[in-house]
């Protein structure tokens, strides 16, 4: 298992392809008997048994323990199209640990297997180094895992669909970090933003931005709590400014505005 994870590393590493996608598309196929095929080594009341050979006529090609015509215990499976299966099998499946090179998008995944799909825990790892580690359903991304980008950037947290959903804790390369609820890979509701520079923001936010209610805090000392929409401070709000100076009432475009009930549209 390890010469082969290492040979596919290496082929990553002289640039096999340019780079992976950000979605994984590579669902394990599995082997199949319905093409013809030759079969060379041990058998057992004529059918394979023990260690053998198996090539189909399409190219395809297995090599490791048959069981009463089955392909059972450790194995090495090659599609023609140039992804390789290899670890255990369990009635003709992969099942239980093993490692996948998907040929297409050059992605590796290595990890717990089970009826033919990737199932329980494993790591992903993309052509352009970015690696997913976590849990499994069904070929999905589903429950805790940890993404780390390959400039940096990290996630830890819960996935579904294969996408940040839940809570999760996101640190940026630049050291901002984010830790809160999430939507399809957006941040969505309540969340925390720790800025590098020391600013805080802590409150609602939706597509990603800060939206509704929710209290910024500058590393100066000065706060603002109230209202926002699209990252910046629009509506009621109350700015409090480091030696104590008080703004409440309306805010457009991070600007005051004047009393509450005073004409923003006009200002």
């Amino acid at each position: 298992m390890k010469k082969f994870i290492i040979s596919v590393l290496s082929f990553l590493a002289i640039g096999g392809y340019s780079h992976a996608m950000a979605a994984d598309h590579g669902d394990q196929k599995t082997p199949d008997f319905k093409n013809a095929g030759k079969y060379t080594g041990a058998k057992k009341g004529g059918k394979m048994h023990g260690q053998g050979v198996y090539e189909w006529n399409n190219g395809d090609r297995f090599e490791g323990t048959f069981v009463d015509g089955k392909l059972e215990g450790f194995g090495t499976y090659s599609w023609v199209d140039g992804d390789i299966y290899e670890g255990q099998f369990k009635d003709g499946k992969q099942d239980g640990q093993g490692t996948a090179f998907y040929a297409a998008r050059s992605n590796v995944y290595e990890g717990e297997w089970h009826n033919g799909k990737r199932n329980g825990h494993g790591k992903l790892t993309w052509a352009n180094g970015d690696t997913y580690e976590g849990e499994w359903v069904d070929d999905v991304r589903v429950g805790e895992g940890i993404f780390i980008s390959a400039n940096g950037d990290k996630y830890e947290g819960h996935f579904e669909n294969n996408a940040r959903n839940g809570f999760g804790t996101y640190t940026h390369a630049n050291g901002d970090v984010y830790a809160g609820q999430w939507v399809n890979g957006e941040k969505e509701g309540q969340g925390k933003y720790t800025y590098a520079n020391g600013n805080v923001y802590e409150g609602n936010f939706a597509a990603s931005k800060i939206e509704g209610q929710g209290t910024f805090v500058w590393a100066s000392g000065a706060t603002y709590t109230g209202q926002f929409h699209e990252d910046m401070r629009n509506g009621i709000g109350t700015y409090t400014t480091a030696n104590g100076n008080v703004y409440a009432g309306n805010w457009k475009d991070n600007r005051f505005a004047g009393p509450a009930d005073s004409d923003v549209a006009s200002r």
